[in-house]
């Protein structure tokens, strides 16, 4: 049984195939484009991290450096560590966060808390937004940005 094509029949897939694939390119190019988008968050957070390492480590140094020399800060203890001051370890955080935010290369990033609950230890943490790549309609929720936040401690010794 051979049918043969009537003038009015159009039951063919002309140009659904070529629909079909921009489709799916479409979609493969978004996707493409939010899996860049939060990579690029995660660097971000990554050196965000780095940022709160590197900003107590600076911190942990920090010591109240005119009562050491008049004498009034408390004398080592038996691990000869001598206590951190409070208010040292904050303005040692908020001096060095943005020169190592601009080495990471982050955007503005701000000291959110600095201190020592021991004496010994400074606990600094710190908070920047990232905006995704390209201002891409798929991620109109993180308009704007993305909030980090990051937490490191470090041991003066």
């Amino acid at each position: 049984m051979n049918r043969t094509r009537m003038a009015g029949d159009r039951h063919d897939d002309e140009g659904t195939v070529l629909l079909l694939t921009l489709g799916f390119t479409v979609v493969a190019l978004l996707l493409i484009l939010v899996v860049a988008a939060a990579t690029q968050v995660h660097l971000q957070r990554m050196r965000l991290t780095h940022v709160a390492d590197e900003v107590a480590l600076d911190a942990a140094d920090a010591l109240d450096i005119a009562a050491y020399y008049a004498g009034t800060a408390s004398e080592p203890t038996e691990a000869h560590a001598i206590a951190l001051a409070a208010n040292a370890v904050d303005a040692t955080a908020r001096d060095r966060v943005a020169l190592a935010a601009a080495r990471a290369s982050l955007p503005p990033t701000a000291v959110v808390e600095a201190t020592t609950h021991d004496g010994f230890t400074a606990t600094v943490t710190v908070r920047t937004i990232v905006h995704p790549l390209f201002g891409i309609d798929a991620l109109l929720p993180f308009a704007d940005g993305v909030t980090l936040t990051a937490t490191s401690s470090a041991r003066a010794n």
